[in-house]
C-alpha cells in the first residue's frame, strides 16, 4: 500500500478548490447549468420568498461556472505563449462567478441570521 503525500487542505477556499478539479467536466457543467436554472425557476415560481432557496442554487451555480472557468484558464496558462484576451477573460469571468457565489452565501447566511439575531436583544 501506498501512502497519499498530498497535503490535506487548510482553508475552505482550498477544499473547494480540491473538490472542483476532482469532478470531471459533466459534473461542472450541470452544477453550473442546473444552480442557475433553478434560482431563476425558484424566484419566478415564488417571488420574494424564493430568494432563499434561490441563493442557495444561484451559489451553487457560480461555483460551477467558477470551477469551468479555473479549469479552462490552468489548461491554457500550461500552454506556450498563453497570454492575451482569452486569458483574461477567463481570470474575469473566475473573479465574477466567485464574487456571485460569495454575495449569495452571504445573502443566504443573513436570510436566516437577521431574523434569529432580530429575536436576541439585549
Amino acid at each position: 500500500m501506498v501512502a497519499d503525500t498530498t497535503p490535506e487542505p487548510l482553508s475552505l477556499g482550498e477544499l473547494l478548490t480540491a473538490a472542483a478539479r476532482r469532478a470531471t467536466d459533466g459534473q461542472l457543467l450541470a452544477m453550473t447549468i442546473t444552480g442557475i436554472t433553478g434560482a431563476t425557476v425558484l424566484v419566478e415560481l415564488l417571488g420574494r420568498q424564493g430568494w432563499l432557496a434561490a441563493a442557495g442554487a444561484l451559489a451553487v451555480g457560480a461555483y460551477g461556472g467558477w470551477a469551468i472557468a479555473d479549469r479552462e484558464l490552468n489548461e491554457r496558462w500550461s500552454r506556450p505563449g498563453a497570454r492575451g484576451p482569452v486569458i483574461l477573460g477567463l481570470r474575469a469571468a473566475r473573479a465574477l462567478a466567485a464574487v456571485v457565489a460569495t454575495l449569495a452565501v452571504v445573502a443566504l447566511l443573513g436570510t436566516v441570521f437577521i431574523p434569529v439575531l432580530g429575536l436576541w436583544r439585549s
